[in-house]
């Protein structure tokens, strides 16, 4: 694939990513929201390594870190982690993590499990 960005492109790199992170709520949102309510925590992350089983790879994009690679190189980190709302960091243990508070965690999970 070529280096040059193509809005096309990014816009089917950003909606995979989107794509992944829905499926990986609706599949965790209820076990998670247990957890960080009986904990007390203020923030989750979510490793990216958990996202990849829920990724469904398209034509150009046919692996998560291939759709990642491409949005973050097109349209910079800050803007995939504003679209994804949350933060991004690289601290996690397989690489990059999604950060966010419980308030936009479960905000998010009430959005993705009445759909």
């Amino acid at each position: 694939m070529s280096t040059k960005c193509r809005d096309d492109l990014v816009k089917e790199a950003l909606d995979s990513i989107r794509s992944a992170l829905a499926e990986y709520l609706k599949a965790s949102c209820r076990r998670s929201l247990t957890m960080v309510r009986l904990t007390g925590q203020k923030r989750l992350r979510i490793d990216f390594y958990g996202l990849y089983s829920y990724y469904k790879g398209t034509e150009n994009f046919p692996r998560f870190e291939d759709a990642y690679g491409y949005a973050t190189h097109c349209v910079s980190l800050a803007t995939v982690s504003q679209l994804l709302e949350g933060a991004i960091s690289e601290e996690g243990e397989s690489g990059h993590q999604l950060v966010l508070s419980i308030e936009k965690f479960e905000s998010m999970c009430k959005e993705v499990l009445k759909q």
